[in-house]
């Protein structure tokens, strides 16, 4: 019985593990993508952790309107951990001009990106602060997109 005690202890601290529970706090991030006004549709945005600030980072699609909502880059948690992000914004078009809802290099070897670097790029310059309660963080980038439209 003792054993059997001591078997479910140690089943639920591997599950608990295994789950990858890292015990940060994540708090929701959602808001709208404009380039010069003009929100940016099937975007992909990347909140890049940055300084002392923990965890993966956080990674949206935006939508017809722009929006994006922050869910965990390799894990998938809801929302990011608050602290300091440089943000990285990424969207493709087809040779054709039709933009990319999916981009793979393999399967479309002539696309090109239509957000001018250095905001597409590592490199980005552009931060933002996620706050402790999270929230509604626009994020305009002051250049045209790149190609036709």
């Amino acid at each position: 019985m003792r054993r059997l005690r001591y078997l479910a202890v140690a089943v639920v601290i591997v599950g608990y593990v295994g789950c990858g529970g890292d015990g940060l706090k994540r708090v929701p991030v959602t808001g709208k993508l404009t380039a010069k006004g003009v929100p940016i549709d099937n975007a992909t945005v990347s909140f890049i952790p940055l300084d002392a600030t923990l965890g993966e980072g956080g990674i949206g699609t935006t939508d017809s309107m722009g929006v994006y909502v922050l869910t965990g880059s390799r894990r998938g948690d809801v929302g990011v951990v608050p602290g300091q992000y440089k943000v990285r914004v990424s969207r493709f078009m087809d040779k054709d001009g039709t933009i990319l809802k999916e981009f793979k290099q393999a399967d479309n070897p002539h696309a090109m990106e239509t957000v001018p670097a250095p905001y597409s790029t590592p490199d980005s310059k552009m931060v933002v602060t996620v706050p402790e309660a999270g929230g509604t963080l626009d994020v305009e980038l002051p250049v045209k997109l790149l190609g036709k439209k």
